[in-house]
């Protein structure tokens, strides 16, 4: 069994590790857990300091040797110093800007941990979860009551893009913000967010999101470590 790490930015990616990504995996024998950065003595997740991410990365790294870990964080608001967000602010097109970060980031924590570089891989998911969730707009009718009504209005910022992936970062216009301003009842991410994703299917997220793809893509393709 190959054992994977996810590191996580909140409760929704948790969730989404372990209700959509878990069972999916298990039968390619990689067991995938996730984990909450510490932001405090009693708060996991969120405030993505680099400092704090680093560290909790070298010490996760360090635990054991027999493990793989990686990243699930949102490119929405990354700060400046975070590793590679300054260089990626070079790039316009957000999933080469994921690419930049990522790979710095990969080299800090290696460096930090003194880890094998093949034990450590980053993802940063552009512009952030949600953007998944607009990968079939049309489940959002069937999870919640009176989300029918919206789907014309989410198909067209669906549309009005290359990729999911594309919705932009601005701070009226990111992903979840869209959804908190148009759905009625409210949307909440951590009640909604995973049971959308796990109704659209990973199928269906990987054929939209190329991004997201290429990392799901490289776990399925890891080998034991020796």
């Amino acid at each position: 069994m190959i054992d994977v790490i996810v590191v996580g930015e909140g409760q929704t990616e948790e969730t989404f590790v372990r209700e959509a990504l878990a069972p999916q995996l298990v039968d390619r024998d990689i067991n995938i857990q996730s984990r909450l950065i510490d932001t405090s003595q009693s708060g996991k997740g969120g405030s993505l300091a680099p400092d704090r991410v680093l560290r909790f990365l070298r010490n996760t790294l360090r635990e054991r040797g027999d493990t793989y870990v990686t990243t699930f964080f949102d490119l929405y608001g990354l700060r400046a110093g975070f590793p590679g967000v300054d260089a990626a602010r070079s790039e316009i097109d957000p999933l080469s800007q994921c690419r930049v970060i990522e790979s710095a980031l990969a080299d800090a924590a290696i460096q930090s941990s003194g880890s094998r570089a093949d034990r450590f891989f980053a993802h940063i998911q552009p512009y952030e979860f949600e953007a998944l969730l607009f990968s079939d707009v049309s489940t959002f009718g069937t999870v919640q009551a009176g989300w029918r009504h919206y789907v014309r209005n989410l198909q067209l910022a669906r549309d009005s893009v290359e990729t999911p992936e594309h919705i932009n970062d601005g701070p009226n216009t990111h992903p979840s913000v869209r959804l908190k301003a148009l759905l009625q009842p409210k949307y909440i991410k951590t009640l909604h967010g995973s049971r959308i994703a796990i109704s659209i299917g990973l199928a269906r997220i990987r054929e939209q999101c190329r991004h997201f793809d290429r990392w799901l893509t490289r776990i399925e393709s890891l080998k034991p470590l020796r």
